[in-house]
């Protein structure tokens, strides 16, 4: 009976869309290595060059912090004029009590150039963009920044990303060189990218630098994370995913296919899940009995209980997979796999 049942859902599955987003999360460390010196901008370099302390925010698509061909906000004015935080982090605030911004990241500025300053940051899978700003000091209104960034690429938290700094003007001071008195811009104008002096060269002021410290949490079960499992060194046997839905059911099928005293084995599983759930238990069934094309009779097949199994998916195309033996010889322990082939039409994100 149980195994008709396996095969009904096999014929009816529908699989679930490519569409529950999981709150996997990573953290990274940014630094920002400035370049700035007499040697890289010789023509115009202040005496006392510096650059004010680092402020942004993890976020997603509905929050701007900074955009060139905008007007700046008062907090970015007040952080490219004076380098100070207070206004934009409120702005921030707002943002994160309205759900686009998840993390705000304050750091330390450079207070000679050049120099570095590091600064470490969680993101999530729904917030992986980032925006982070410093103001170039002494400056009329003048930062160096980035304004959106994605975290992630093709479904994966990105190992490493490096960003070269061009000058930019917040357009609410008229000033034209590092020392000019305050001269407020009536109307101001929108944050542009400034390619005349003194940065005429267009020499980046240096780099913001993104790497990937580490990930946790793991990806929600949706139809997209079905396909063929295995080691690539273990050749020759795989656990087989299918993540689908019958009506309002949920559920993962798992076929196991391995070896046991020489011979061949085959584990099958299935079980119902919630939507928004990133693990399942399954327990694991050992297929044995009846024959082969005419030979075979369902009323033969014999379905021993073998153990459980809990599977987790940590990112896209890696299943990490933990089982509980109840019959001799088998044990427990856990594995880690990759994907080697998905299904067609579905890409998980």
């Amino acid at each position: 009976m149980a195994l008709r049942c396996i095969l009904l859902i096999l014929i009816c599955m529908n699989m679930i869309p490519a569409g529950i987003m999981a709150e996997e999360s990573a953290r990274y460390r940014v630094t920002f290595e400035a370049d700035w010196s007499n040697v890289t901008h010789p023509t115009a370099y202040p005496s006392n060059a510096h650059f004010s302390g680092l402020i942004g925010a993890t976020h997603d698509n509905d929050a701007v912090i900074w955009r060139s061909g905008e007007l700046a906000s008062s907090g970015i004015e007040q952080m490219a004029e004076t380098g100070g935080k207070s206004s934009l982090l409120s702005e921030i605030a707002a943002l994160s009590n309205a759900g686009s911004v998840e993390n705000t990241l304050s750091g330390g500025g450079i207070a000679s150039s050049p120099g570095t300053v590091s600064l470490e940051f969680n993101a999530s899978r729904s917030h992986s963009l980032v925006s982070l700003v410093s103001m170039i000091a002494p400056s009329p209104d003048w930062f160096v920044g980035v304004d959106s960034l994605p975290l992630r690429e093709d479904g994966r938290w990105i190992e490493e990303i490096s960003t070269e700094l061009q000058a930019y003007d917040s357009g609410t001071d008229s000033g034209v060189d590092f020392t000019s008195i305050n001269s407020d811009t009536q109307p101001p104008v929108s944050i542009f990218h400034i390619s005349e002096q003194p940065f005429q060269d267009q020499v980046p002021l240096g780099r913001f630098v993104f790497e990937l410290l580490s990930t946790s949490g793991s990806l929600q079960l949706e139809g997209s994370l079905s396909g063929l499992y295995h080691d690539p060194n273990r050749v020759g046997e795989g656990i087989n995913i299918l993540i689908s839905e019958i009506g309002d059911r949920r559920f993962l099928f798992l076929t196991w296919y391995t070896y046991a005293e020489g011979q061949a084995m085959w584990l099958v599983a299935s079980n119902d899940f919630e939507p928004g759930d990133d693990s399942i238990e399954l327990e694991l069934l050992r297929a044995s009995g009846t024959g082969f094309g005419p030979d075979f009779d369902n009323s033969e097949v014999d379905l021993q209980a073998w153990g459980t199994i809990v599977l987790t998916f940590p990112e896209c195309g890696l299943l990490d997979a933990s089982y509980n033996s109840i019959m001799p010889g088998f044990g427990s322990a856990s594995v880690n796999l990759e994907q080697l082939v998905g299904v067609s039409g579905t890409t998980c994100k």
